[in-house]
């Protein structure tokens, strides 16, 4: 479905698996620059470099045209993103975002964006907030690749309209809505095995669904359908997905280096060679569903109703034989209405509701054990306005209540924590002539544990002609620390604790960024300088008690995260277009001591080949994600002979720059068939370093090239 151009754009039985773990529920590569979104028309027409028509609500939570929003804004068309190969939402969002990492761990996924973590990037499903994340990690499969219309990018803080946690950036990702009679598209997706862990198990086997479980295929198949009739469109989309857990390997023993700049007692820097072999490292096999279901109804142009709900089933298999693995699940529903009187006032109602729980399931007898379960309720009501000539106003409250259910607090015991807050906003975006368009905002934010906080902003763009646009922008940002941050205490399987701080207090930052932006028929520049200036930043530190590694949250006096962001698009052909992005940060150092895991440097590179005939279509995409050395510090013990004792010290990680590249060919028949193979990780890159300590989290979850085959059948009615 080409990438709809639409003004009106909404804002958006208990046991559920077997015994043994089975769900049973009743390149683009092109990547879509700074405020750019390729426009996919269809398939015989050629893409333009730039399509000023496309439309974004997240810089202003209004519908406005891209090129006339006066916040930095980068889109990635769904379409786009499924037409290149990409099989999940990760993998897309990394290789088309400069500066973005998402990389598998032993336990999860960690993201990072620009030198901040995922807890300073807020992340929406159709302009709502989501719960259930682990260090701000959400389960990114939540997001159906299949089902995305666009996604929504905006770096720097937009505390003002998304809240204290949107700090360091929002990615919101808009869902599909037909606008056809009918349109369905229905596909499945084959990739090699990562690795093959037990050949042949059987059934007698007292590890039987162990074995079984850890070897699932790498297998997908999704179904997306809308109609639209009259007042009524609906939307459905399911997405089955199952891969399989392997082991990461390093050959040699790992390799600490005392630095004396982390150090400064110490005489000269010290090194650490261990003559043993590290263990491999397990990462775990995923198999869930998602499904989703919504409904608009609109009887007349100035009314609509959304009723809209998803749930989510999830298996993770990790290769600890210890007779549990992990589920996860997660009900999603809400209601959203609209109204608008001329362009006087329009007003919109929104109750949005989220329920995640994550249990421990046995095995080999059917019973689980709750984990935790977590459910945010926020209702909002926004007016905006058009009425004065040149001003676009935006103003609403909304409260957001978080209730947290878990045996991971200090006590040990099941409690419940809860945190509630309430925030106003006013933005008002002014256009005085055509070539200026400035916006201002304020937000205030109040809870009763930490008060009011006021968090305005201002952004100007100027744009002297057709071709140059000029951007600044300034914000100031704050987070309060959330309940896991606070009363967190969970014991990883022995092999870490991450523990919270009741005496953390809330971060705050000052956001300033200025950038250019070229457009021509062919080419597209775009180049943003930013600074992060933050006081009081809640970060995660590693340390050393009692002989266990603790991550623990505390408060860092100031940190500055600065950066440059480079976008280039070239198109020198119809048939061909080329992308090549770069990102540098900087983050200041705490006495000589670098805590942040971010790579200075960082570049996607992206190119797509097209031709066309009639009845036949051939796309080739070629993509690349490049990331730079990391460098980082971790705490740690260090005996001393000359005092025979020993002392606390930091250990400089080192780990090398890597490169992971895909190629997809795809080709369409009929404008209905379309049938992709693949290559991921073309270079069949895999670590080599995982690291000592806890730096495994840094280390990019590889298993070496694999081949991937995909067939789908779309069938719509215009």
């Amino acid at each position: 479905m080409a990438f709809s151009n639409v003004m009106k754009i909404p804002v958006r039985n208990n046991k559920w698996s077997e015994m043994n773990g089975k769900l049973s529920i009743p390149l683009l590569l092109c990547l879509l620059p700074v405020g750019v979104v390729a426009q996919q028309p269809h398939i015989n027409s050629a893409d333009s470099v730039r399509s000023l028509g496309e439309v974004i609500v997240t810089g202003s939570r209004t519908p406005r045209p891209v090129n006339s929003s006066p916040v930095t804004t980068q889109l990635l068309s769904g379409k786009v993103m499924r037409d290149a190969g990409f099989g999940d939402f990760q993998s897309a969002l990394q290789h088309l975002t400069p500066g973005l990492n998402v990389q598998k761990v032993a336990f999860g996924s960690e993201m990072s964006m620009d030198g901040m973590d995922a807890r300073h990037v807020v992340m929406l499903q159709d302009g709502e907030r989501m719960t259930g994340d682990m260090a701000g990690n959400l389960d990114y499969e939540r997001f159906n690749i299949h089902g995305i219309d666009r996604v929504e990018v905006v770096k720097g803080a937009s505390s003002t309209l998304y809240g204290s946690r949107a700090s360091g950036a929002v990615i919101n990702v808009i869902g599909k809505k037909t606008h056809k009679p009918l349109d369905i598209d229905v596909g499945v997706r084959w990739g090699q095995m990562n690795e093959r862990n037990y050949r042949n198990p059987k059934k007698k086997d007292f590890i039987y669904m162990f074995e079984k479980n850890a070897d699932r295929p790498n297998l997908s198949a999704w179904l997306s359908a809308g109609a639209h009739q009259g007042w009524f469109t609906s939307q459905t989309d399911v997405w089955y997905s199952s891969t399989d857990a392997f082991y990461l390997y390093q050959k040699v023993g790992d390799r600490k280096v005392y630095s004396r700049e982390a150090n400064p007692w110490l005489h000269k820097d010290t090194v650490l060679q261990s003559t043993f072999p590290r263990p491999p490292m397990g990462i775990e096999g995923r198999e869930h569903i998602v499904a989703s279901q919504k409904l608009w109804v609109e009887p007349m142009a100035e009314l609509s109703v959304q009723l809209y709900g998803s749930c989510f089933f999830m298996n993770s298999y990790d290769l600890v034989q210890d007779l549990v693995f992990t589920q996860a699940r997660d009900w999603t529903y809400g209601l959203k209405a609209s109204y608008r009187w001329k362009d006087y006032l329009t007003a919109k109602l929104m109750l949005h509701t989220d329920r995640y729980a994550s249990f421990k399931r046995h095995e080999r007898r059917d019973e689980r054990k709750p984990v935790y379960k977590s459910r945010i309720l926020q209702p909002r009501l926004t007016l905006q306005s058009r009425y004065f000539d040149g001003h676009e106003l935006n103003a609403g409250i909304e409260l957001f209540d978080d209730v947290l259910t878990s045996d991971r607090f200090v006590n040990h015991k099941v409690t419940t924590r809860t945190l509630s807050e309430m925030e106003w906003f006013v933005q008002d975006d002014w256009s005085p002539t055509q070539q200026w368009t400035v916006s201002a905002g304020l937000r205030t934010n109040y809870s009763r544990v930490f008060g009011l906080i006021w968090l305005p902003k201002v952004a100007v763009k100027w744009q002297p002609d057709t071709h140059w646009a000029l951007r600044a922008v300034y914000s100031k940002g704050s987070r309060s620390p959330s309940i896991k941050e606070l009363f967190f205490n969970w014991d990883h399987l022995g092999m870490f604790v991450i523990r919270g701080n009741e005496n953390l207090q809330p971060e705050k930052n000052h956001y300033l960024s200025l950038g250019v932006e070229y457009a021509s028929p062919k080419l597209f520049v775009n180049a943003n300088g930013y600074a992060n200036l933050y006081r009081d930043k809640i970060e995660g530190v590693w340390k050393i008690y009692d002989m266990q590694y603790n991550f623990l949250y505390t408060n860092l006096a100031r940190q500055t995260v600065a950066g440059l962001d480079v976008l280039a698009r070239w198109k020198p052909w119809t048939w061909l277009t080329l992308d090549a992005n770069y990102s540098y940060v900087y983050i200041t150092a705490e006495k000589g001591r670098r805590f942040s895991t971010t790579s200075p440097h960082a570049a996607t590179a992206n190119a797509t080949y097209k031709y066309s005939r009639r009845g036949y279509n051939l796309g080739v995409t070629l993509s690349a994600q490049i990331m730079g050395e990391k460098r980082y510090d971790v705490q740690d013990r260090l005996f001393l002979p000359s005092e025979g004792r020993g002392r606390d010290a930091y250990f400089r990680c080192t780990l090398p720059a890597y490169a992971l590249c895909n190629l997809n060919v795809a080709q369409t028949f009929s404008d209905k068939y379309r049938l992709s193979v693949g290559v991921n990780n073309l270079l069949n890159y895999k670590p080599k370093t995982l690291g000592s300590g806890l730096t495994t989290f840094s280390v990019p979850a590889e298993a070496g090239a694999r081949l991937y085959v995909q067939f789908e059948v779309k069938i719509d009615k215009k």
